[in-house]
């Protein structure tokens, strides 16, 4: 776009209705236009019209301004976007995002240089073309030709961003033109960048001031009476890299309409932030503050619930609003416990009359500390299911089955504590928990069947970390109980969920025996299962049932002297890879190329070649990818371990020495795991495994 179209483009913006530059006043349209150093600018300007000249500043500030603003406000669509492809994948654990995202964000980064100042080149036609425009007084500018400036300028740098980004995904186009409900699109964010980048360029405002007011020369005395009445000074966050200055006050304005925040505390926060955010592009800014607005509206709600007039709470309530006001969330959160803490103890001498109030006090602990699990924090679990026990205890006086609700939560909390973190002592607490709740649920025949199916997972759990087999005989027992109750006829998905369930459980134990009764049994409860979950109903449900199933069939073609079990054991993984994808259930994903690398390495030990055992090992290879040690380390270290096993045949097999060390480097790693989080039948597992391993690598001369 060239200058005269820019200048029509701002002339114009009163005809399109934009803020910032409406109303007739030049005193108002003079405020919105300048910041602190507006008077100063003003003067030159001033100087400009009494001896006319029509020069451009040399050093082509207002072009670095036009091109700072394109860049700026595609960066920022491209923001949105990204957080809008997230929002859609929510559900799924690290979902990946389109190549363009992070493409276009290359070009966008090389083209604004990520330096103290951006470049541009000297352009002679466009100061000639400015020179002519100051020659002259603005016309009128309309809607009309407004937008078709617009348009031009917006073809161009889209055409530019698709060279230097390749194809993008055709939503990211409706967005950029504008065609997106609800979205601004690239002309909007990029007339907002341009006038904050003229507020912040003295030398740019006076090129564009000089030409807003060629034709309006008689109103000079007007400005000269109105500038008293600038702002005297307002404060900026500058950016090192230059991308996101311009626009970060308006962006503080826009958090603080959509969160509901005061825009001083949004300003404390980012202050707080300090080097984070010079390092931070706009839109990690943006996510950044949307995320402490959810704290303060969580630590604003808290607040709102204390009603108690005791001075003490009293005045820890008023250090906790002046600290929530500053920004220093911590600081509001501890001066808040301490008051809720506090409201209990007295609402415990006036029982008959404040129940209601300490069991909201108590279910507000316990939601914020299961929203923490989010964080893979193990002591929120713990929390979490404190808070929930007190709340069971302080509503079971008044209503026994909505203490029953609050019991099973805590239940549901030790078990997630147990199964995810290796804590075999919170899954032992949620044994009897669970038992509690079905003793008191009796009167309940569906409660009563949850009940039992949720006590069926935290037994098969522990009994599948310890060698005996009287926990998974429980577990059984609880599932066939459940379905007494969960019948087909009644509630089929249900029905089949337990079915699933029983099938695990069997499935373990036919591991541990010598014969193949249970296995089997296992085998038609999960075929079973897939009669109600279908593929076409709930195919992530059937997904893992396919899963479950391949898992039994691999055990039973393990003691096999055929292939065929085998066979159809990588069939059943292969089917439930179609479902679970990498893309839509990561975690899940990896669990069945693991399943399916021990089925491929059982059958490549089986035949002369090398073929099986190295899909094998590329499947490992790609569970491995999303079982990380950060995120599941028990996984992580299964996988590693397995991985490490098919090595160590394939190194025998090629008599590769240094593979067969790396191998037993593996296999030991998923040991040492293991016998830390004290899950006997692994560690028994690997220790024989890193036996063999040893004995590869003294063979092979290591």
């Amino acid at each position: 776009m060239g200058v005269s179209a820019v200048f029509g483009v701002l002339g114009g913006l009163e005809a399109l209705g934009l803020p910032g530059f409406a109303g007739s006043a030049l005193d108002k349209a003079c405020e919105a236009l300048f910041d602190a150093k507006g008077k100063d600018v003003l003067k030159e300007v001033q100087a400009r019209l009494r001896a006319y000249t029509g020069a451009v500043p040399a050093n082509h500030d207002l072009e670095h301004a036009i091109r700072l603003a394109e860049l700026t406000a595609t960066l920022v669509l491209l923001g949105q976007y990204r957080r809008a492809v997230e929002a859609e994948n929510f559900d799924t654990r690290s979902a990946r995002l389109p190549p363009f995202i992070e493409a276009a964000r290359t070009w966008l980064f090389s083209e604004i240089g990520l330096s103290r100042s951006l470049t541009v080149k000297p352009n002679d036609a466009l100061v000639a073309e400015a020179d002519a425009a100051l020659d002259r007084a603005l016309p009128a500018a309309t809607a009309a030709a407004v937008e078709a400036g617009l348009a031009q300028a917006r073809a161009r740098v889209w055409a530019a961003l698709v060279a230097g980004a390749g194809p993008a995904p055709p939503d990211f186009q409706a967005r950029f033109e504008g065609r997106a409900a609800g979205e601004p699109g690239w002309s909007v964010l990029f007339l907002a960048f341009l006038r904050e980048a003229l507020k912040t360029n003295p030398r740019a405002e006076v090129a564009f001031v000089t030409v807003r007011l060629a034709g309006l020369r008689e109103a000079a005395r007007r400005i000269e009476d109105g500038l008293d009445a600038l702002a005297a000074g307002q404060a900026t966050i500058k950016d090192d890299t230059g991308v996101i200055r311009a626009g970060l006050d308006e962006l503080l304005r826009r958090v603080s309409r959509e969160e509901s925040v005061p825009l001083d505390t949004l300003r404390a926060i980012l202050t707080a932030m300090g080097e984070v955010a010079q390092a931070a592009d706009a839109a990690e800014i943006e996510q950044r503050l949307k995320a402490k607005a959810a704290e303060f509206r969580d630590l604003a709600e808290r607040l709102s619930r204390l009603s108690n007039d005791d001075p003490e709470v009293v005045r820890l309530r008023q250090a906790s609003a002046d600290a929530l006001g500053r920004g220093r969330f911590a600081e509001a959160d501890a001066h808040l416990a301490a008051a809720e803490a506090r409201d209990l103890a007295g609402l415990a001498e006036l029982e008959s009359i404040s129940r209601h109030k300490r069991l909201s006090a108590a279910q507000s602990r316990a939601e914020r500390a299961s929203a923490a699990k989010l964080r893979t924090n193990p002591d929120a679990y713990a929390e979490a299911a404190t808070h929930y026990a007190e709340a069971a205890r302080i509503v079971a006086p008044a209503d026994g089955r909505i203490a029953y609700e609050y019991a099973h939560r805590q239940a549901l909390v030790l078990l997630d504590l147990g199964r995810d973190f290796g804590r075999n002592v919170s899954l032992k607490a949620a044994v009897e928990v669970f038992r509690d709740v079905l003793r008191s649920s009796s009167d309940d025949a569906s409660y009563w069947a949850m009940a039992q199916n949720n006590l069926g997972n935290a037994l098969r759990t522990l009994g599948e970390r310890e060698s005996g087999t009287g926990r998974l005989e429980e577990a059984v027992s609880a599932y066939r109980a459940a379905l007494e109750e969960l019948t087909r006829e009644r509630v089929p998905l249900n029905w089949a969920a337990t079915q699933n369930n029983l099938g695990t459980a069997l499935a373990t134990l036919g591991g541990r025996e010598s014969g193949p009764d249970r296995l089997e049994e296992a085998v038609s409860a999960y075929r079973a299962a897939l009669e109600e979950w279908t593929r076409e109903r709930v195919p992530l449900d059937w997904a893992g049932t396919q899963n479950n199933l391949g898992a039994a069939l691999q055990t039973l073609g393990g003691r096999e002297s055929g292939t065929d079990r085998l066979e159809e054991a990588v069939a059943a993984y292969r089917a439930a890879l179609e479902e679970w994808t990498r893309e839509r259930v990561p975690l899940d994903w990896a669990a069945t190329q693991n399943n399916l690398g021990t089925a491929l390495a059982t059958l490549g030990g089986r035949e002369s070649g090398t073929a099986r055992l190295e899909e094998a090992v590329s499947a490992y290879r790609a569970a491995l990818e999303e079982y990380t040690r950060e995120r599941v380390p028990l996984d992580w270290a299964m996988s590693l371990g397995n991985q490490g096993t098919a090595l160590s045949l394939l190194a025998d097999r090629r008599g590769d020495v240094a593979m067969a060390r790396r191998a037993l480097e593996q296999i030991e790693t998923a040991l040492e795991t293991f016998a830390t989080a004290d899950h006997a039948p692994y560690s028994a597992s690997y220790r024989s495994a890193a036996a063999k391993a040893q004995a590869v690598v003294q063979r092979l001369g290591g």
